[in-house]
């Protein structure tokens, strides 16, 4: 008769991993449940140790309890004020990127961080929460460096230039303290700053510091992949991207932002009027002599326009500081911006100077600006390769799904990517057998877009110099005689600024004009519409003015008459 068995327990929570049985027994030193079924070493459990030479064979040796695998445990994404300060942390830790690209490519300053950093505490220290006042955080820098060298430690050279702009700390006055932690964000002068927000900030700075740097400039570093910018959240360590929220890990995603033109003007003006609202801060006239030599040479224009253009804006009295206009309202318009006057202006006087039509005009003398004509074609056929911008990213949120039949291979592979940074959670909890096997690889950066060399520019203003056509002067009017009647008619001859035309909306742009304004637009960084919008303002103001004059010269003469025959 076979003995009863002696059944066992499972440790707690476990059980047979064939059945739901909670008990096993043991056999010839083997364990089963007590349905039959072996028990495996998973349940916690080595089963036997047996001695192979044969002196103990089949005797059960020490039952050990397998330790569980510690597993990391991921950690939350931060909320409220905490995931508000992180994201400011990580935006300047690009603005900081972003500096050190200019001080140490473009030899800009090395002042320039110093102001930039006042020009972003002056952003952000109206938080509450967020404000931690300079002084104490370059002391507390300053001291724990003192200590590391008493206790001979090493200093990194990273850790020295930290004192230049240092790091907001998460932890703000008063965070362990017991009471009210609440941090009321709705009554704040401004919105959260976005990443668009540290370019206007690098251009500000450049012109505090008085830096020969268009927003054109900014805007195209950052759209071709010079300045660290595009991929934004790829700057940001690991341990900080774990812990952001999913709104700002998505604000960061600047690798499909559109660059459809005027964007970073907008964020200057939005800049420039908080800082004058908020602060009381004016910024400095921009230098207008330089910044115009730099637009004339890279549309290949001749030196003619530059003084004219300086004289438009000295005619209408107009300033290059924001903004450009006196106005009693609060309304401002692009105009308003230094960097788009000087460019509207700088269109305005090729307009007049070279005509982009196919009229006929002469000069008076061979000392008449239209003495020399500008040759349209040839310069259209210069700029007919002006294409460095970033190709424009596809709108994939709202695309159509049979569009993805059409799509090349680039668009393809940009898509997939589009869905791996936006769609596919980066550090899921649950780590399936799949995501071990085919792990996702790394989104490649985004490849730089190589704008013309010093060389080129330079050779394209030789060509379109080269192709400039001399024009005879011609009297002002030339007589033609009729029939045997001996009458004549009188043919005016067109001159400078005959037939000058206007453009109000992108649809009457034609021609030599149309090219024109696009590759203008595309170095200024600025959208077509809104560069037609700012030239038609100012031909309106030269407009205004000019029949202010003519009344006034009307005026002035009828008194003259008045007085002459009083006398």
């Amino acid at each position: 008769m076979v003995p009863p068995r002696k059944h066992h327990r499972f440790p707690s929570g476990q059980t047979c991993s064939e059945c739901p049985a909670k008990k096993w027994y043991l056999d010839n030193g083997m364990r089963f449940c007590q349905n039959g079924h072996r028990v495996e070493r998973p349940q916690g459990y080595v089963q036997f140790d047996v001695d192979q030479e044969g002196d103990g064979f089949g005797s059960m040796g020490k039952t050990l309890t397998v330790k569980k695998e510690k597993r990391e445990k991921p950690k939350q994404q931060l909320s409220g004020n905490e995931g508000r300060k992180l994201y400011l942390e990580c935006l300047q830790l690009i603005l900081r990127k972003q500096l050190r690209w200019l001080i140490k490519e473009k030899r800009l300053n090395g002042e320039l961080e110093g102001v930039v950093r006042d020009l972003w505490l002056l952003r952000v220290g109206g938080f509450k929460g967020i404000e931690k006042k300079r002084e104490e955080a370059e002391e507390g820098g300053a001291g724990e460096r003192r200590k590391k060298r008493r206790r001979g430690v090493s200093v990194d050279e990273g850790e020295e230039e930290e004192g230049g702009l240092m790091m907001f700390s998460s932890q703000t006055e008063g965070e362990g303290e017991k009471g009210n932690r609440r941090r009321d964000w709705g009554s704040e002068l401004w919105d959260l700053p976005g990443v668009m927000d540290t370019l206007g900030l690098v251009y500000l700075g450049c012109v505090m510091r008085g830096e020969p740097v268009r927003v054109g400039d900014v805007w195209r570093w950052a759209r071709n992949g010079w300045m660290p910018f595009l991929s934004a959240i790829d700057y940001i360590p690991k341990e900080w991207k774990d812990r952001l929220p999913i709104w700002a890990h998505q604000s960061l995603l600047t690798r499909y932002v559109k660059f459809k033109g005027g964007e970073l003007h907008k964020r200057v003006m939005g800049l420039l009027i908080g800082y004058k609202e908020n602060h009381g801060l004016i910024f400095p006239a921009v230098a207008a002599p330089p910044l115009l030599f730099l637009s004339i040479k890279d549309l290949a224009l001749p030196a003619d326009v530059h003084p004219y253009a300086q004289n438009i804006c000295e005619l209408l009295q107009l300033r290059y500081s924001f903004p450009t206009r006196e106005t009693n309202h609060e309304r401002h318009t692009l105009l308003d911006i230094p960097d788009v006057l000087l460019t509207a202006a700088l269109v305005v006087a090729t307009k007049y100077l070279y005509p982009l039509d196919s009229i006929d005009r002469h000069p008076r003398d061979h000392n008449d600006v239209l003495s020399m004509k500008m040759n349209w074609k040839v310069w259209e056929q210069v700029f007919a390769n002006h294409e460095d911008k970033k190709p424009p990213m596809l709108e994939f949120e709202g695309m159509n799904p049979q569009k993805i039949w059409t799509m090349d291979k680039k668009d393809i592979t940009e898509l997939l990517n589009w869905f791996q940074d936006t769609q596919i959670e980066k550090n899921p909890t649950n780590e399936t057998e799949i995501d071990r096997l085919f792990p996702l690889e790394r989104i490649p950066p985004v490849t730089r877009v190589q704008g013309p060399t010093e060389d080129e520019i330079e050779a394209r203003l030789q060509r379109v110099g080269k192709a400039m056509q001399l024009i005879k002067p011609q009297l002002d009017a030339r007589t033609r005689t009729g029939g045997g009647g001996g009458g004549g008619g009188v043919i005016k001859t067109k001159r400078i600024g005959s037939d000058y035309r206007e453009y109000r909306f992108v649809e009457e742009l034609d021609g030599h004009a149309k090219r024109f304004y696009e590759v203008v637009a595309d170095i200024s960084g600025m959208g077509l519409e809104e560069l037609v919008r700012a030239v038609y303002s100012l031909d309106q103001l030269l407009y205004n003015w000019q029949r202010m004059e003519k009344k006034q010269i009307k005026h002035e003469s009828g008194i003259g008459e008045w007085i002459d025959r009083g006398e």
